[in-house]
C-alpha cells in the first residue's frame, strides 16, 4: 500500500508536468494554424514587393532620364554636323562658281 501511494504521489507531479508541457505546445500549435494561411506573410509580403517595385519604377525612371538626355545631346550633335554639311555644300558650290570666272 505505501508503494501504490509513493509510485502515486510519484507519478502524478510529472503526469502534470507532461500534460502542462504538452498543453502549451499545443495551444501554440492550434494558434499556428489557428490563424489564416500566410496571413501574417501575406501582408509583409504585399509591402516588400510594392517596395521592390516602387524601387524598379524610380530606377527605370532615372534611366529614361538618362536615355532622353542623351537623345537630346544627340539631336544637338546632329544639327551642328548639318550645319556644317550646309556649310561645305556653301563653299562648294560657291568654289564651283567663283572657279570658272
Amino acid at each position: 500500500m505505501l508503494t501504490t501511494m509513493l509510485t502515486t504521489a510519484t507519478r502524478a507531479p510529472t503526469a502534470r508536468i507532461a500534460l502542462a508541457t504538452r498543453a502549451f505546445s499545443v495551444s501554440a500549435h492550434i494558434r499556428s494554424e489557428g490563424m489564416p494561411s500566410g496571413h501574417s506573410q501575406s501582408s509583409f509580403n504585399k509591402r516588400e514587393k510594392a517596395q521592390e517595385e516602387a524601387y524598379v519604377r524610380d530606377a527605370e525612371r532615372e534611366k529614361l532620364k538618362a536615355l532622353r538626355k542623351s537623345i537630346e545631346a544627340s539631336k544637338a550633335h546632329l544639327e551642328e554636323l548639318e550645319s556644317q554639311h550646309k556649310d561645305l555644300e556653301a563653299s562648294i558650290k560657291s568654289g564651283e562658281k567663283a572657279a570658272p570666272q
